[in-house]
């Protein structure tokens, strides 16, 4: 029962599998009982938009900006096709503070805040996290960020016994897949509960003729337990590498931007590739310190083996809005009919009067 349990519960969580279609969770979940295979553990959230997302990215990239303070906000709506799609939000706050502290360098601290709501069950997820990160100039080019984060996430489950759907009740000739036999699993109150979670990262900048940057994070580094029926199920450590430049091709108007993001938790692995195509539209004043201009870009990535990302991107003033689509190109996508998860991003950097370099205005 705990197993049977498990499994449904994670391929709710995991993005990559079959959401809200009822039928076919129950076909997979008996497939994996059937087979044998080992218990998957519940998956992160994640943003296709990775760059705009940068508290969630690494705690490294803690007031990594040339500014004063910087707030992100972040909205996906994922696979849009079932009538329960998933829905995820995310808000930040980032800021250096004690510069010249350290020399050549500062403190700077941020909070952040992520509410998930996953299928018709409304599989919730509340976090919060602090993050305090030190970074130093090691030479006129080189700067490197250190960071840790302390959150703490709260899980909830709806639905009842009507609405819960388990493989032992899966039955393809009931009307809906699935047929009432008085499994326990239905009459089992699944608790609502909480853990504290701890994470770290690394983040480099370079600031020569090209713009460039690299980080390295671990997030669950304390594994906390993450179980609605107390199975001693645990939260996989997350590894995540990402990087990036910005290469001028025409002059200071037409910059390419290829960025990639590596991510490993437990058995599941992601990886995507891409970039954007940035044109300044209004440069920053060289002379007057004046550091807002105004830019498209466009571009896109690919998730391997799952989705094609397009996104469009404008800058102006000290505002950045970002909107992306992922086209599904994965074994699900006949149940998707190839639709992904539409998602916006908006940041605001309030300039000051911060004289501190940054490598990448994604970040």
């Amino acid at each position: 029962m705990g197993n049977n349990s498990n499994i449904l519960y994670n391929l709710a969580q995991y993005r990559s599998h079959m959401r809200n279609s009822k039928i076919y969770l129950g076909v997979i979940a008996i497939l994996l009982c059937g087979f044998g295979v080992p218990r998957v553990s519940a998956q992160d959230i994640h943003f296709s938009q990775f760059s705009s997302s940068p508290l969630t990215l690494n705690p490294g990239a803690t007031g990594a900006f040339n500014g004063k303070f910087r707030v992100a906000a972040n909205i996906k709506d994922q696979w849009t096709a079932f009538d329960s799609p998933f829905k995820t939000r995310s808000l930040s706050f980032d800021m250096p503070f004690m510069e010249d502290i350290i020399t050549d360098g500062s403190l700077a601290g941020g909070i952040h805040y992520v509410r998930d709501i996953a299928g018709d069950l409304d599989v919730g997820t509340n976090q919060i996290g602090l993050s305090l990160a030190a970074n130093k100039s090691l030479d006129r080019e080189n700067n490197v960020s250190i960071g840790i984060q302390a959150g703490f996430a709260q899980w909830a489950i709806g639905g009842d016994g009507n609405t819960r759907r388990w493989d032992s009740e899966f039955d393809p000739s009931a009307s809906g897949g699935y047929t009432n036999n008085g499994a326990l699993e239905s009459t089992i109150p699944l608790e609502n509960f909480s853990y504290g979670d701890f994470s770290t990262g690394i983040f480099w900048r370079y600031m020569g003729n090209i713009q460039a940057h690299a980080g390295l994070a671990v997030y669950h580094v304390n594994r906390p337990s993450l179980s609605f029926l107390d199975s001693g199920e645990k939260l996989n450590s997350k590894l995540a590498f990402h990087g990036g430049a910005e290469i001028f091709v025409v002059d200071e108007l037409v910059s390419v931007m290829p960025q990639l993001l590596f991510l490993k938790q437990g058995p599941q692995s992601e990886f995507n590739v891409g970039g954007l195509v940035k044109y300044r539209l209004k440069q920053p004043a060289r002379y007057t310190g004046e550091i807002e201009e105004t830019a498209v870009y466009l571009g896109g990535w690919y998730r391997v083996s799952d989705a094609f990302i397009v996104n469009a991107r404008f800058d102006y003033k000290n505002f950045a809005l970002g909107v992306s689509y992922d086209i599904n190109i994965s074994d699900f996508d006949v149940a998707t009919s190839k639709k992904g998860g539409l998602e916006f991003s908006l940041i605001f950097i309030n300039p000051g009067e911060s004289k501190r370099k940054t490598a990448s205005p994604l970040m």
